[in-house]
């Protein structure tokens, strides 16, 4: 029995041990739990990665949009992402949104009604101006943007923007 399962108090003890390997890359997504198992197959499967930093929050990019509105949750997102940028500097920054993300469906109810107006091109033009933005904070990190969407079987299909 290790010395962690007799502490008192102790109510469970992994059998997987911390390490102390880099990470492949941060991973900046929407917390949604519908959609965490789609995430974690396509980093791992798709584009590779064994190790990442996930800063997960509503909506993903969301919190690192809307300067002008949001101001307070853009220095917040902003923090974060240069604390983790820096505690384990990856190579790579990985951006994930998704259809029928319920903050953005929240933050824009009213605008879904307007001619002309797509939630999905606004996600997407999200993507694009946080990957901009973060290629400059962090020019030596390969910033990777995606988009991902739902099939009437319940899979997820990503698509680079």
């Amino acid at each position: 029995m290790s010395e962690a399962t007799q502490a008192p108090g102790m109510v469970y003890t992994t059998t997987t041990k911390v390490t102390e390997t880099p990470a492949d890359a941060l991973v900046l997504m929407c917390s949604d739990r519908r959609f965490q198992e789609a995430f974690r197959e396509f980093l791992s499967t798709h584009l590779g990665l064994q190790r990442w930093d996930a800063l997960a929050t509503p909506g993903g990019a969301y919190m690192l949009s809307f300067a002008e509105v949001l101001p307070k949750q853009l220095k917040v997102g902003t923090r974060m992402v240069k604390f983790m940028m820096q505690a384990s500097q990856p190579s790579r920054i990985i951006v994930i949104n998704h259809q029928g993300c319920k903050r953005y469906l929240e933050a824009f109810h009213s605008q879904l009604s307007k001619f002309g107006f797509s939630l999905p091109d606004k996600q997407r033009r999200d993507l694009q101006s946080v990957a901009k933005d973060l290629r400059d904070a962090f020019p030596n990190a390969t910033v990777e943007p995606y988009y991902a969407t739902l099939a009437p079987d319940g899979t997820c299909g990503f698509e680079r923007v």
